[in-house]
């Protein structure tokens, strides 16, 4: 499909009594590029569907899946501050989910409402696509939050041979790292940044750069590594992937996990493959600027 076939195609929308609603819960949530996304690739995939923004208060959550169930929402995903507080309120969480006790995914099940973790899965299925190979690598990881806990988790089930944490506050990589021990005892793991660590990939989950506000990680960290990701998706190429660029060190932002975690969230509620490049393209109009597009990804040489 042409561009011009989709921007025709987008241009019909049909709601009717069957459409089915789904949609992401946060606070603040008018920022979230979700609702578009998941909109074009519902028309992309013939499924009468939309997806809307919806602003919750935490005193509503209690409420919230009865709410949903009355009004006909099928599935739906949480952003910020929810996570972690709409957990006890689910019949169901996925393995990962459950280990993280985090979600951003849910859907009505015939047993009830389920939760996921799509974040880890959507980074891994984003280096995937990059051709950037995992197993067996020794990883740095900045940051020890929600997103981090995500992509930590996965970095385990997808076979990297020894994690490095680091953190601005140590107790948080500490406590991740004591949750990644309890659950894979053969994964070598620390918590202290060695001087001359060499490693196959830098991961940058803070959002130190978002704002062209400094660098996560000394430069020392880039003497010795052979690929630096950054989850940071609103700069195309943040002041980390700067510093890798001058050194001709491949690199890659964190559009495409943002894509890729959507896409997991897509594939579970319709049980379809998801329209990756449709979806793609309503995140690179939505977060980028058109002179900004050809800095997405950088394989290097």
């Amino acid at each position: 499909m042409n561009s011009d076939e989709r921007v025709n195609k987008q241009s019909y929308i049909t709601i009717n009594g069957e459409t089915a609603l789904y949609g992401v819960i946060g606070n603040p949530v008018k920022h979230s590029f979700s609702p578009k996304m998941h909109s074009l690739a519902f028309q992309e995939c013939g499924i009468n569907a939309v997806y809307l923004p919806f602003l919750i208060q935490e005193i509503q959550l209690p409420q919230l899946l009865d709410a949903f169930t009355v009004s006909g929402v099928q599935g739906f995903n949480i952003t910020i501050p929810f996570k972690e507080k709409i957990v006890p309120y689910l019949d169901l969480l996925s393995e990962e989910a459950a280990m993280l006790q985090s979600v951003n995914t849910v859907i009505q099940t015939a047993e009830g409402w389920k939760g996921y973790s799509t974040d880890g899965n959507g980074f891994i299925r984003s280096l995937t696509v990059a051709d950037i190979s995992i197993k067996g690598k020794r990883v740095l990881l900045a940051g020890a939050g929600g997103a981090a806990r995500a992509i930590a988790v996965s970095l385990a089930l997808a076979g990297v041979s020894e994690l490095v944490i680091v953190n601005r506050t140590p107790k948080k990589a500490d406590n991740l790292a004591e949750l990644l021990r309890s659950t894979f005892p053969n994964l070598r793991i620390s918590t202290i940044l060695p001087t001359d660590l060499r490693s196959d990939i830098v991961i940058n989950t803070t959002s130190v750069g978002m704002h062209d506000n400094g660098c996560p990680l000394p430069d020392t960290v880039l003497n010795h590594c052979r690929q630096v990701v950054d989850i940071i998706y609103n700069q195309p190429v943040t002041p980390l992937l700067k510093k890798a660029a001058e050194r001709s060190i491949p690199y890659m932002n964190g559009i495409d996990m943002l894509l890729y975690q959507g896409i997991e969230a897509f594939e579970i509620w319709t049980g379809q493959k998801a329209p990756v490049e449709t979806m793609r393209q309503s995140l690179i109009d939505s977060v980028y600027s058109s002179t900004a597009i050809g800095h997405i990804q950088k394989k290097g040489s």
